[in-house]
């Protein structure tokens, strides 16, 4: 069920977003124990000045040093600790691989979503 939602201001060159969703997909799946037929992954841009950090509000994704691709990772609660480190490393690699822009310019937030907070496909799931 991974839900990795990613936002990000455009790119000053034009990047190729549906491949780079692709291989972030394949990459979560080789490198976490999730079938890729769990893993939802979706990238939006911000607009362009409608991101602010230090009130800099830059038109394009730097590289570096600032305005981090912003990824919200929505797992289930029944993964531990050191499974959620190893995700969030792997979409941090996968990210700033596809992307260009620096491991350390990516900010992952994690949500742990717990039993029978989730419906998909017409009912509620649950687990142990």
């Amino acid at each position: 069920m991974p839900l990795i939602c990613i936002k990000s201001l455009p790119f000053e060159d034009e990047v190729d977003v549906p491949g780079m969703i692709k291989s972030i997909t394949e990459d979560f799946a080789h490198g976490t124990e999730v079938s890729i037929e769990h893993i939802t992954v979706t990238w939006e841009y911000i607009s362009a000045r409608h991101y602010s950090v230090a009130g800099l509000m830059p038109a394009t994704q730097p590289q570096s040093d600032s305005h981090p691709i912003l990824v919200e990772l929505h797992a289930p609660s029944f993964h531990n600790q050191s499974s959620v480190e190893t995700m969030m490393q792997c979409i941090a690699f996968s990210v700033s691989k596809r992307s260009g822009v620096s491991y350390g310019n990516i900010f992952i937030n994690y949500h742990k979503v717990s039993s029978g907070h989730i419906f998909d496909r017409g009912d509620v799931v649950h687990w142990k």
